[in-house]
């Protein structure tokens, strides 16, 4: 009977230490704060079997026009580390990172050393673009293609722009493209950057860190060559993008964007813009008009309208998939299978 009660009082104790092992472990892991999904989705990727980031910016909503709620504003407040692409993209939390306590460690992901960066195409008339497909990019020849296309171009645009509706509160990207995380190859940098600052947070757990990067990076790399693998099959269809999200994605897998229908996130299309796009869609037999879930779609139909254009969806931030670590390859992935559909 005593060896019994003896037994029964190991297990409670041994319980009651992994128990409060476990909650320690929880308790110790970092307080982190994600700006977007797929930020969000690498930073979760990262930390698995450490902790879980919170997300500011929910994937249906367009991240140039967001605005913190305060359950939002709160997590932001009270993270060790807040990761995000920086004010080119998310303006609004530019404030409320400025204002954060000095003990919060700030990871600005768009001005990493080695990212891959695009020029802001100016305009949404693409087809005399030069792109530079190869896995290392000649930014002088990208920059003297973008000026010539500036020079074609330039009028045009410019009486264009006076005849546009504008929305003031559109947000105007500056000089390079913030949709960085949509090529591949930046996301693995993004990776690396998250898991070094985790890890220099957070050392107890560092090697946990270092061994989920690098399975996140062999499932990506992997990833990415069977992308390619998919798309070179329609690389040389036309189509065109709701708004200019795509630059880096297409870069990277040399496929053929030749326009949006906005010139800004969140400016809708004037009169002289639609007759513009339409006349676009004939004369150069544009196969695919691509909606985006963060926006409405319902000029679509009048732009295709006598045309042999189809409608089909692209998304930069995962709407439709389930957030957690999976979400950035699965929206690399999603993206290509919905311009194979579409363009096939």
């Amino acid at each position: 009977m005593k060896n019994r009660t003896r037994r029964t009082m190991l297990a409670a104790a041994s319980a009651l230490f992994l128990s409060t092992v476990a909650n320690h472990a929880a308790q110790a892991a970092p307080k982190v704060a994600t700006s977007i999904a797929p930020v969000y989705s690498i930073t979760a990727a990262i930390m698995k079997d450490v902790g879980t980031p919170s997300l500011l910016i929910d994937q249906a909503t367009s991240p140039h026009a967001a605005k913190l709620r305060p359950s939002d504003a709160k997590a932001l407040q009270e993270a060790d580390l807040v990761i995000w692409i920086g004010g080119n993209l998310t303006p609004s939390l530019e404030k409320p990172i400025e204002t954060l306590p000095a003990k919060a460690q700030i990871l600005t992901l768009g001005e990493l050393d080695g990212l891959i960066e695009l020029e802001v195409r100016t305009g949404g008339n693409w087809e005399k673009h030069v792109h530079d497909h190869d896995d290392h990019h000649d930014h002088d020849a990208h920059e003297e293609d973008h000026d010539e296309h500036e020079a074609d171009h330039g009028d045009h645009e410019h009486d264009e722009h006076e005849h546009e509706d504008h929305d003031h509160d559109a947000h105007d990207h500056g000089d390079h493209d913030p949709h960085v995380w949509l090529d591949p190859q930046n996301g693995l940098t993004m990776a690396k950057a998250i898991t070094a600052a985790l890890s220099k947070l957070d050392a107890e757990n560092a090697d946990k860190y270092a061994a989920n990067g690098k399975a996140f990076e062999e499932k990506l790399t992997s990833t990415t060559q069977s992308i390619k693998a998919e798309l070179a099959a329609i690389k040389d269809k036309p189509y065109i993008v709701f708004h200019d999200a795509y630059h880096y994605y297409e870069n990277r897998f040399g496929i053929a964007a030749v326009g949006s229908v906005m010139l800004q996130p969140g400016v809708a299309p004037g009169v002289a813009r639609v007759r513009e796009i339409r006349s676009k869609l004939k004369e150069l037999n544009v196969v695919c008009i691509m909606a985006e879930p963060q926006f409405s779609d319902k000029i679509l139909s009048t732009l295709i309208e006598g045309t042999d254009t189809k409608i089909g969806q692209l998304d930069p931030l995962g709407t439709n998939l389930d957030l957690g670590p999976n979400l950035y390859v699965e929206l690399m992935r999603y993206n290509a299978d919905k311009l194979t559909e579409c363009l096939q």
